[in-house]
């Protein structure tokens, strides 16, 4: 946070991901099920991507909702570990939390609220372009839930 965020309590420029204390698996719905051993869910990033993490072996996933995929970026020993060698490596942070296309959001759509993420609608496997002007605001749990519905996930389990 810059110095202003710090005295108004806002972020001045845009966030690309939020870590938290470790929240079940079971707040994402009908994702738990997709992985078993990802018990844990330790973050997000501003566009919907979720962070898991098994606790047996500090495995760690990257969750792409849109994709209905995830992908695994290894062990490693605390949140702090995974956060330095994997969301702030430059690569990932260009490519995966799209870096340029956060900030441009912020600028049209200003900053994100607690528990929310910048969302294109229609959802891109909708056929939705992901331009700026097709964002909003919104939920990133109620989010995870319309997704998996979307892609015919059961949240029955």
């Amino acid at each position: 946070m810059g110095f202003l965020s710090k005295i108004f309590g806002k972020p001045s420029g845009p966030i690309l991901y939020t870590l938290f204390s470790i929240r079940p698996s079971s707040d994402l719905g009908a994702w738990a099920a997709s992985f078993p051993n990802h018990t844990e869910v330790v973050g997000y990033s501003s566009l919907g991507h979720f962070f898991l993490r098994n606790p047996h072996d500090s495995e760690y996933l990257v969750l792409h909702p849109f994709k209905c995929a995830a992908k695994s970026y290894g062990s490693h020993l605390a949140v702090e570990d995974f956060e330095a060698e994997v969301l702030n490596e430059p690569g990932f942070e260009l490519y995966v939390l799209n870096s340029d296309h956060v900030a441009e959001l912020f600028r049209h759509l200003g900053p994100l609220a607690e528990n929310q993420i910048y969302i294109p609608n229609p959802y891109p496997f909708l056929g939705g372009s992901e331009a700026p002007e097709t964002y909003e605001k919104g939920d990133a749990w109620v989010f995870m839930h319309v997704v998996a519905h979307m892609h015919g996930l059961d949240d029955s389990a």
